[in-house]
């Protein structure tokens, strides 16, 4: 089981991951807001971060640059082109994932990341 971090402004997308990944056995906390994201690691020191990379209230880069390497960041884009994953990248992401996306594709990436955390218990 692992402790994620999403960061998404969209409730409806937010919704889904969250389901998903507490279905997988994860630890969810959900932020909408650029402002609270930095308190909310500190909190649960999460072992993954999901980062949308369009919030409206503030800078994902800034944020993923912040939050890197510890804890590892996926950012999640809805951006089709090639500068975003190489942006992400260079500011830190272990990984992109392009929206619109399959949940199970994300809890299947989160256990790929984090296969310490996502281990069933002895």
């Amino acid at each position: 089981m692992a402790r994620v971090l999403l960061v998404e402004d969209e409730p409806n997308i937010a919704s889904i991951i969250v389901f998903k990944l507490e279905r997988e056995g994860h630890q969810v906390r959900w932020e909408s807001s650029a402002s609270t994201v930095l308190d909310a690691a500190a909190a649960i020191h999460p072992d993954l971060v999901l980062l949308d990379s369009s919030l409206p209230d503030g800078d994902p880069f800034a944020l993923l640059s912040a939050l890197s390497p510890n804890p590892p960041v996926v950012m999640m884009t809805e951006f089709r082109d090639a500068l975003t994953p190489d942006r992400a990248r260079a500011a830190g992401a272990l990984a992109t994932v392009e929206k619109p996306f399959k949940p199970t594709q994300l809890a299947r990436l989160v256990a790929q990341l984090v296969p310490a955390a996502t281990a069933a218990p002895p």
